[in-house]
């Protein structure tokens, strides 16, 4: 076996939407911006490690990163949003770990300019999607949203059911 083998750098994921699961938080680390608004700058960041849970790439880890800023009109605040079922948590909210790694969300995924995958966009994951993981988890049923719900068994009518010959009037 060679002792190092060059490879293309990561997995070949397709552009497209994948159902992703939270698996860990690492940092923060600080590093120096080298885009955006704050380039130059020491800024402090969060490494977000996802599991695409579906499909050809079941079990393919992808990871994104946000800053540590968790106002409303942050990264990471879209994230929590999408990782709550598209519910924005409240301001004051807190949150460890553990609250939020085995969460599931949407990821649109797309190579950046030297043919990396990225997470472009996290996003809820919808009711009926949850619903099929529960489904495949627990082996519990699932009906699709808006389908009836199953009839009730047959029951005598109401006359029937009163009308006994062992009343006493």
């Amino acid at each position: 076996m060679p002792f190092i083998t060059v490879n293309s750098g990561g997995v070949d994921i397709p552009d497209g939407v994948y159902p992703v699961t939270l698996v860990e938080i690492k940092g923060p680390k600080t590093v120096l911006a080298q885009r955006g608004p704050k380039a130059g700058q020491e800024i402090e960041l969060l490494d977000w490690v996802f599991s695409i849970d579906e499909g050809d790439f079941d079990g393919t880890p992808i990871e994104a990163s946000t800053s540590t800023a968790s106002g409303p009109k942050s990264k990471m605040y879209s994230y929590l949003t999408a990782l709550f079922n598209g519910v924005a948590p409240l301001v004051g909210a807190t949150f460890e770990t553990t609250d939020l790694c085995g969460r599931r969300a949407l990821a649109t995924i797309k190579k950046d300019t030297n043919g990396w995958p990225r997470i472009e966009n996290l996003g809820a994951m919808p009711a009926a999607m949850l619903a099929k993981g529960v489904a495949k988890a627990t082996g519990a049923p699932v009906t699709a949203a808006g389908s009836p719900a199953p009839a009730a068994a047959p029951s005598a009518p109401l006359r029937d059911q009163v009308a006994a010959p062992d009343l006493p009037f």
